[in-house]
């Protein structure tokens, strides 16, 4: 599959490690493998900096915050929202 466009490329690749990538992939070719690892390295990297980022305006809106007095916990008006959706 293409996004934006393929490159041919060739690489030397430990056979004991395809081996074993390969006995947990849904995917059966070397190339089915390796895109497959590559697509899960990508998710992960991807969650990693939604987390990151998440953290980091939590905490620029707890600064934010700081000074004010809420009627009610964060806690609970989150979880109001969550049971109204």
């Amino acid at each position: 599959m293409c996004i934006l466009w393929c490159m041919r490329t060739n690489i030397v690749i430990d056979d004991e490690l395809l081996r074993e990538a390969t006995r947990y992939a849904k995917e059966k070719t070397k190339r089915g493998v390796i895109e497959e690892a590559l697509l899960t390295f990508v998710e992960i990297k991807a969650e990693e900096r939604r987390r990151t980022t998440y953290k980091e305006r939590l905490k620029n809106l707890d600064e934010r915050l700081a000074g004010l007095t809420l009627r009610e916990r964060p806690l609970d008006i989150l979880r109001q929202d969550r049971q109204r959706r």
